[in-house]
This record gives structure tokens, C-alpha cells and sequence, in this order.
């Protein structure tokens, strides 16, 4: 067993203690009668019963913080609510312009070519919010048949019910059934359609082509400091404010009608997560006291489980593998995270200890981390990550939104792809086309990638 592996066990088996005991306080909550007529106590804000874990086993990890505020089967962030667009918490890429969608089929289609066109393919993604993106990409897909005409299936990976009914509804016209391993329908292009909660239930046997477009940088995050002791985790504690009232006797405070307030704290002693996380790469290994890290367990085995679902489909035509991942989100090209946990409600940051389960929480997601594991452990060659703006421009954004601009019949249609275009693309300050960047996977040995700067090929020969 790999140092790295140990690290991701150990950090694993950290953050699932609090959820194991959070789960049983809530079961035990809900079922207590607390009057004579047998009504049920009412549920306990997701902050309230994150206050009660952290009060019976002490602080807990910023993981098991994200975790339980993003997907808290009662409260969590995704599982009840619709963030994206206008009237939700934030908009992304394929949310802006159809052109986001349109140009990723389109890499899609250029790399199946370069893979000398597998006969059947599986389209997955991981995470995907309202499925606008799928949407275009389906809608694109049209206008290349032999390429249409390989895809088996479309697999999503969805833990929200409420998004996998908003995902449905945008993609399909006939009833979603329930499957003993998920959820299954018929999408209006007449491609058989499964939702999975995760990606380990989303079989093996077919060539994969995946999107990964904002999903790492919602995966939860363990923070570390390098202390004059040693590496020391940053944890999630709680404290009830004080105050007086008129009632209050001399010396006295009040506190029972106040929230908790959650901040961070760094332990004074080494746990399991510390003494190995830090230590799983020379990245952290080197660096000085005072230095703080971000690491991602589950980010590095999504990563492996991308790669080898690559590597593992070897035909005699493709010995290396076949399929790809492409990867857009926000992060550091090259930099390790640090204090980068943010939330984002009605389009505004806040703080992420407000009112837990109420905002989106997110972190910049380590591409270096990601790119170390795909290669290392998937055997699989990686490209880039680039930045978005440059990646567009690549995949022909530019001549895109000429010709949309000029099917507009209006000053302000044309202006409105205007906006678009110079939203997704634009590099000063901190806008996307700049803090978003592409990395693909591919099989080891194969042609460089449209995008990160190789040329169109067919059938593994270059495209004068």
C-alpha cells in the first residue's frame, strides 16, 4: 500500500467518524416524543445538530464540515434546492452561453477521432447541476452522426434529488424509473439515460468519455498548518455567544437563544489525518513552519478511478487504453491551495460558517494533485491544465459566436453574445477565462489534445 493510499484511508476513516455520530444523534432526535400528544420534536437546524456532534467528540474536520453542509440527507446544500442561474446562488459556464456546451462536444468529438473512432462509447458526468451543458452537448452531437451513433448510453453521477428531477426534466420527455442500482430514462434524442449517487456504481465495460465541469471543487478539503511541533490539522469548532440580559443576576449570561458560531481552530496535537496527509508528498514535505495546505482525499480517488477507467479498456487498436476526461473548474495551475474554503449565497460571497447548509461551499481544486495520481497510479498521459479563455479560443470559440452574433436580427441580440463571449473568455481581474482552467486525461501515448496544443487528427494521422 502506497503512502498516498494510506493518507486517503486515514483521512477517510477521520471524516466519517463525526458523520457516523451526527447520523445517530439525528435518527435519535427525530424519533424522541416530547409532549403527551406524541408530536415529533421538530428537526434541528443542520447548525444545532453540527453543534451537538462537535460538543459530544470535539472538532471536526473541515471535510466532514463541507461534507455535511453541501450533502446532509436532511439539510444539505444540494440535496433540496436548485443553486444555478439567475434566481439561484451562482451562474456557471454552460448557464451563459450554449457556445460552452457546443465546444466541449466538440473536443469530445475531436478526441474520439485522434482515438481512431471506438465503435461504442459511454458519456458520463460527474455532477451535473440543471444538465445545460449535457443539453448543448446532445443538441451538437447532432451534426456529427458517426460519432452520435457510437454513444451507448449517458451515465450521471448525481447525489441531489432535486437536481437529477431539474436533469431529467431538461433532458428528457419520457418518465424516469427506478433501477435497483439508480434511476433510468429515454432522453429526447433517444439515448438511454442512468443517474448513480457515485461514480464506483458507474460500470466498467464500455469506453468512457467524461465531463468533469465544476465537481472537484465541491469535493471536501482537510486543512493543515506546519506548526513548530509538526503538521497540525485546522479543525471546525463551536462557540455559543454570551451576553447579558435584563433576567441576568450580577455575573450571570444568557445563552440558550443564541446560534452557534462555528470558526476554525488549529489542534495542538497530531491526530492520525495530520501525522500522514502532509507527509503523502514531497509538495508538503519541504515546506517551511507557518505554512498551511489544502488537500483532498477525495479529489486524488476520483482522479485514479477517471484514470484507469481509461487505461483499463485496451483493445489491440488502442494498447494504452481509450476514452477521456476533461476536467474544467477553478484552482491553481501549479500552486498547492491555501485558505481557499469560500461560500457563495445569492450570487454574493459569505461567510462559510453562516448558517450551515445554506450556502454553496467550494475550494480551489490542486490540478498538480490530480495530474500526480492520474499519472501515477491510472498510467494515463495528462494536458494542462490551461487556462479557459485560452482553451475556448483553441476549440474555435471565436468563429462561434461570429456566426451567432450575425443570425441575430437585433442590436441587442448581438450585443447579448457579445457579453457572452467576452464573459467566458475574459482574463483581467478574476474572470473566468482566466481562474477557470481544462485539463484532459487521455490513454498514455496517444496524440496530444485539441485545446492543449495539438491539431485535429483522424484516426490516430494528423489534419493539414
Amino acid at each position: 500500500m502506497t503512502l498516498r493510499t494510506r493518507a486517503f484511508n486515514c483521512l477517510r476513516r477521520d471524516s466519517l467518524l463525526p458523520l457516523r455520530c451526527l447520523l445517530a444523534r439525528g435518527l435519535a432526535n427525530q424519533g424522541t416524543q416530547t409532549s403527551l400528544r406524541s408530536s415529533p420534536q421538530p428537526r434541528k437546524e443542520l447548525g444545532d445538530v453540527l453543534a451537538d456532534v462537535i460538543k459530544t467528540t470535539g472538532p471536526i474536520s473541515v471535510a466532514a464540515y463541507m461534507r455535511q453542509c453541501l450533502t446532509n440527507p436532511d439539510s444539505g446544500y444540494y440535496i433540496n434546492k436548485d443553486p444555478f442561474g439567475v434566481e439561484g446562488d451562482f451562474i456557471t459556464s454552460p448557464e451563459i452561453s450554449q457556445m460552452f456546451g457546443e465546444l466541449v462536444a466538440i473536443w469530445c468529438v475531436t478526441e474520439w477521432m485522434a482515438q481512431r473512432r471506438p465503435q461504442q462509447i459511454r458519456l458520463i458526468e460527474l455532477g451535473p447541476g440543471r444538465a445545460t451543458l449535457l443539453r448543448d452537448m446532445l443538441k451538437a452531437f447532432q451534426s456529427f452522426v458517426p460519432f452520435k451513433s457510437t454513444i451507448a448510453d449517458i451515465c450521471l453521477v448525481e447525489a441531489s434529488p432535486t437536481l437529477r428531477t431539474a436533469q431529467h426534466s431538461n433532458l428528457c420527455d419520457s418518465a424516469m424509473k427506478e433501477t435497483a442500482d439508480g434511476f433510468s430514462s429515454i432522453t429526447r434524442y433517444g439515448l438511454p439515460i442512468k443517474w448513480y449517487t457515485n461514480l464506483k456504481e458507474v460500470p466498467r465495460d464500455v469506453t468512457s468519455f467524461i465531463i468533469a465541469h465544476e465537481f472537484f471543487d465541491a469535493l471536501p478539503i482537510h486543512q493543515f498548518e506546519h506548526t513548530q511541533h509538526g503538521w497540525r490539522e485546522i479543525m471546525v469548532d463551536y462557540s455559543i455567544p454570551e451576553r447579558k440580559t435584563p433576567l441576568s443576576l450580577p455575573g450571570q449570561t444568557r445563552s440558550f437563544d443564541e446560534k452557534p458560531k462555528f470558526n476554525l481552530t488549529v489542534l495542538p496535537y497530531y491526530t492520525p489525518s495530520s501525522k500522514v496527509g502532509p507527509e503523502s508528498s514531497s509538495r508538503y514535505k519541504k515546506l517551511p513552519v507557518n505554512s498551511k495546505i489544502e488537500i483532498s482525499p477525495e479529489s486524488w480517488d476520483v482522479a485514479k478511478d477517471l484514470a484507469l477507467r481509461i487505461s483499463e479498456q485496451r483493445t489491440p487498436e488502442s494498447p494504452t487504453g481509450s476514452g477521456a476526461a476533461l476536467v474544467i473548474d477553478y484552482g491553481p495551475a501549479k500552486t498547492i491551495p491555501v485558505d481557499t474554503l469560500r461560500a457563495i449565497k445569492g450570487h454574493h460571497f459569505v461567510s462559510p460558517f453562516e448558517e450551515p447548509g445554506t450556502a454553496d461551499l467550494s475550494a480551489d481544486v490542486d490540478f498538480t494533485a490530480l495530474k500526480s495520481v492520474a499519472e501515477r497510479e491510472g498510467h494515463v498521459a495528462v494536458h494542462g491544465p490551461v487556462e479557459q479563455g485560452d482553451w475556448l479560443h483553441a476549440l474555435g470559440i471565436g468563429a462561434r459566436a461570429t456566426v451567432l452574433a450575425n443570425q441575430q436580427t437585433t442590436p441587442e441580440g448581438k450585443d447579448r453574445v457579445a457579453k457572452e463571449y467576452h464573459r467566458l473568455v475574459e482574463r483581467s481581474g478574476g474572470a473566468m477565462g482566466k481562474i477557470y482552467k481544462v485539463m484532459a486525461l487521455t490513454p498514455d501515448k496517444t496524440p496530444t489534445p485539441v485545446g492543449f496544443g495539438g491539431g485535429v487528427v483522424e484516426d490516430g494521422q494528423g489534419i493539414e
